[in-house]
């Protein structure tokens, strides 16, 4: 049986359906519910991403609902979040998407992360004209072929060679590097991207390494990449525990060079499950939320998840704020709930992100502008927690604000 959240943030009537009355309303907007689905990893490696991914929707639900609703075409929604347990994989995934779509008739699906997952779900939404952002890394999810797929997060396209670039100016010594990715979609596309843009920068990939998602034991894995010698190791898709686990072993083998995870979003959980081993490791997908560079809205946000789940938000799980008021705002200015109207919208949209104005862009690298556009955080694990290195703001991102 699917795991299963269901946040009902107002007091509503269980039904079945996306959009169903809450009350009848004698005034201008009648109120009704907007169902908002989600499909993580809610257990195993990938928890510490889904849960906070679905913690912090709610957030944004809870504070939408607290100003009043969204309103479009004479009628006001109130937001649910709906969320299910995708396993970090395909068959769950499959499930997932036929139980938000086909069962729950969810018509706006608000977060997913992994790829292998998601592809599952991508195939029943876009064909259902359910509108969809995703935080998964697979590139295969993108492009004109999937005009309603708009993403909410940074991936290997925007991170990889500002993470890279970076690390080479701290460490020009580095001349080779070893990658390890788990042998599904996300790895297999990652891995891709980044030896193109490792050898773009003069390093050489002297072994890229593959294990199961479901993989327990590294030291095999560990043995043959500390056998090559490399200057850095790459753990490029990894979820925080496995991550953990291979940092751990190459501790123990004694390897000493340059250690980055490019998905490493909370360093809470990569030191739970490496403990010292992760001292200086370099990721991709973290932030320090409670810095100067930080929002008030990322402060408060950050705040509430340690106080309540006693974990600090990252990239990965601040992510769903910005799709939920992404949603938000694109229904309003379309004036419609219908997916297609609203997707149509989103290439011009600019609205306010968890860090500021935002909008969408990169048809360039991907065909169509499905990308959302937000900074690059460079951060470091520093005595066990988030350092940030650099932002880096989009080039289309600034060029858009100075438009307006």
């Amino acid at each position: 049986m699917l795991k299963s959240i269901k946040s009902i943030l107002t007091t509503t009537l269980l039904v079945m359906g996306g959009i169903v009355p809450l009350v009848q309303s004698t005034g201008a907007h009648a109120q009704e519910t907007l169902k908002l689905g989600f499909s993580a990893p809610l257990s195993g490696p990938g928890a510490p991403w889904g849960n906070g991914f679905v913690w912090t929707a709610n957030q944004a639900a809870q504070e939408i609902n607290s100003k009043g609703g969204i309103k479009a075409a004479g009628k006001t929604y109130m937001v649910e979040i709906v969320a299910y347990d995708n396993k970090y994989n395909a068959t769950e995934g499959a499930k997932v998407a036929q139980t938000l779509i086909n069962r729950d008739n969810i018509q706006f699906v608000a977060g997913t992360i992994a790829t292998p997952s998601v592809s599952a779900l991508q195939a029943i939404s876009e064909r259902k004209g359910v509108l969809h952002f995703t935080g998964a890394w697979g590139k295969r999810l993108r492009g004109k072929e999937f005009p309603l797929t708009y993403t909410m997060l940074n991936s290997p396209a925007e991170i990889l060679e500002p993470l890279y670039r970076t690390i080479l100016e701290r460490h020009p010594n580095i001349k080779t590097v070893a990658l390890v990715n788990p042998n599904d979609a996300t790895g297999q596309d990652v891995e891709k991207i980044a030896v193109a843009i490792w050898r773009k920068l003069g390093v050489e990939v002297v072994t890229s390494e593959w294990h199961e998602r479901d993989a327990i034991d590294f030291s095999p894995l560990v043995t043959k990449l500390v056998g090559r010698k490399p200057d850095a190791i790459e753990l490029a898709t990894e979820p925080p525990a496995t991550a953990g686990q291979i940092l751990r072993e190459l501790e123990v083998q004694g390897w000493k060079g340059v250690k980055l995870v490019s998905a490493g979003a909370s360093s809470a959980a990569i030191v739970k499950s490496a403990g010292t081993a992760a001292e200086k490791v370099y990721m991709g997908l973290a932030a320090d939320f409670d810095a100067p560079t930080a929002t008030d809205s990322q402060r408060r946000l950050n705040a509430a998840s340690k106080k309540e789940r006693g974990e600090p938000l990252d990239q990965v799980t601040i992510s769903t704020w910005d799709s939920v008021m992404a949603i938000k705002a694109a229904i309003e200015k379309a004036n419609s709930i219908d997916p297609r109207k609203v997707a149509a919208l989103l290439p011009s949209l600019r609205f306010e992100s968890s860090y500021g104005p935002s909008g969408f862009g990169l048809e360039q690298e991907y065909g169509t502008p499905n990308q959302m556009l937000l900074p690059v955080i460079v951060s470091q694990i520093v005595n066990g927690k988030t350092s940030e290195i650099k932002r880096v703001l989009p080039s289309e991102l600034i060029e858009k604000l100075k438009a307006h």
